[in-house]
């Protein structure tokens, strides 16, 4: 049997993505525990021509060193630290332990997820990592980010925005806000925020929500 046509289909419904309310976002991450990282971190070994052992401890240790700043940067060896808000001129800070961190975001998320989501990079690097920590601990991603391979038309991503999305393009937020006279990181790297924020909460709070003010700016000024 054919089932009847449907006399009043639905409308569809052209959505205006570019006029949403934007949110702006970004978020801090760090190393896991030096502790967590045991059966990923690798033997340092000094060239085997050295011989003095201050310079070898020294070099070993730079290289843990470095391991460990680009540790927070993949969710296998990192873990989320923060993530920051600004919407309509209110700034917010997700905060705490890492579930909660999580929870807390992918529930403001489902509240406002016809928002303009807008952050720096945010295709290659802060979704990604939301998501995959999300499922490391359990935690539901929930749909509405991807359609397919694709992101979702309401999540921009300024980087792509300037870069065309050409195939290894990048540039950072500083470069980008100091090109378009939307501000700047003031020498500060965000490889250390994890320090910073354990020691001086209050100026990494500064430095994220500069971030923040930088990404509006530079989306701003690309519209």
């Amino acid at each position: 049997m054919t089932a009847p046509r449907n006399p009043n289909p639905p409308a569809v419904v052209d959505v205006d993505y570019y006029n949403l309310k934007p949110i702006f976002f970004d978020i801090e991450t760090e190393a896991l525990s030096l502790k967590e990282l045991q059966d990923d971190l690798p033997i340092f070994e000094a060239p085997a021509t050295w011989k003095d052992p201050t310079k070898i401890a020294a070099y070993v240790e730079k290289k843990r060193q470095e391991y460990v700043e680009k540790a927070a940067l993949s969710p296998l060896t990192g873990r989320v630290l923060a993530i920051g808000i600004l919407t309509e001129g209110e700034k917010g800070i997700f905060e705490g332990s890492e579930e909660n961190i999580l929870t807390e975001f992918w529930r403001y998320f489902l509240h406002n997820s016809e928002a303009q989501w807008v952050g720096h990079n945010t295709h290659s690097f802060d979704w990604p990592f939301l998501i995959k920590r999300s499922w490391k601990l359990n935690i539901t991603a929930p749909s509405g980010i991807r359609d397919g391979r694709w992101f979702k038309k309401n999540l921009r991503d300024t980087m792509e925005m300037f870069t065309g999305g050409g195939y290894g393009e990048r540039i950072s937020l500083d470069r980008l806000a100091r090109f378009l006279g939307c501000g700047s990181k003031g020498g500060q790297s965000g490889k250390f925020f994890s320090e910073l924020w354990h020691n001086d909460h209050k100026a990494a709070l500064e430095y994220l929500y500069n971030d923040l003010e930088m990404t509006r700016g530079v989306f701003e000024r690309m519209q």
